[in-house]
């Protein structure tokens, strides 16, 4: 059975090396939300980033069309996932969420900082912008996605997460069924 697999958290986790390594090593397409913004506005509101939500998620459809399976990555803060999910059941496909995380917000706020400060560009997220979305993101609920706690070794976490994608009995709830609006994803 094909799969949609989507890698969900706030940046700075490292949900961007564990989904491009799977990509790799699965030779699955691999569709990235930062692929797909371009210049973030200043001032960049909701109907900026629900443009390039739907840019993504209109990506990742055409791919499943074409019987491939796919990994997303993106924060997925809210109803993006919902529209997600919808897009596997249109496809007859799994839908396997990881939610990445860092348990020990000190380690997060030091990488994040390291990070911004060492390649110093303007598409890179600054802590202070990571607390902007941080207040807009929703919580995973247990048992709806696999949870990945990025204090562990990034090997370590690989090796959960190609379990996960690879167990065709995976244990994992459905989001709650919610009427979803076209273009609304946060």
């Amino acid at each position: 059975m094909n799969k949609l697999i989507i890698f969900s958290g706030l940046p700075g986790v490292g949900k961007t090396t564990l989904a491009k390594r799977l990509a790799r090593e699965l030779r699955f397409p691999f569709i990235c939300i930062d692929d797909v913004i371009g210049d973030v506005p200043e001032n960049a509101g909701i109907p900026f980033w629900d443009s390039r939500v739907a840019v993504l998620l209109d990506v990742v459809n055409t791919q499943l069309e074409l019987g491939l399976s796919v990994i997303a990555e993106s924060v997925f803060m809210n109803m993006d996932r919902h529209h997600a999910q919808e897009l596997a059941r249109k496809h007859n496909v799994g839908f396997l969420p990881i939610y990445v995380f860092l348990s020990d917000e000190n380690v997060w706020k030091e990488r994040v900082t390291s990070h911004f400060n060492e390649l110093k560009h303007p598409e890179i997220a600054t802590w202070e912008r990571i607390q902007h979305q941080r207040q807009r993101f929703r919580e995973w609920e247990p048992g709806t996605a696999l949870f990945i706690d990025s204090l562990h070794t990034v090997d370590q976490n690989y090796e959960r997460v190609l379990e996960f994608v690879l167990n065709d009995n995976m244990d994992i709830q459905p989001l709650k069924a919610i009427p979803l609006i076209a273009g609304r994803y946060h």
